[in-house]
């Protein structure tokens, strides 16, 4: 999990909450072929509140508030 929220906070160029990233770039950056399984984690994310989403599957996501403070902090 904390790879798919590092990867969001990178793709937005660590920008404050909401800036919003392709999920296809998220995907191509974890280097992931399997789009259920980045799906599953976008919903685990938005369901404890880390992530936020548009679509069914979803198409773009951003961090929240909250997804940034459990990030681990920069070096």
């Amino acid at each position: 999990m904390s790879s798919l929220l590092g990867a969001v906070h990178e793709l937005t160029g660590r920008r404050p909450p909401p800036t919003w990233t392709h999920v296809e770039k998220v995907q191509r950056k974890l280097g992931i072929d399997n789009r259920d399984a980045i799906d599953a984690g976008i919903r685990l994310a938005v369901a404890r509140g880390w992530l936020r989403s548009d679509g069914d599957p979803p198409t773009s996501i951003t961090l929240t508030g909250e997804g940034i403070r459990i990030l681990p902090p920069s070096p």
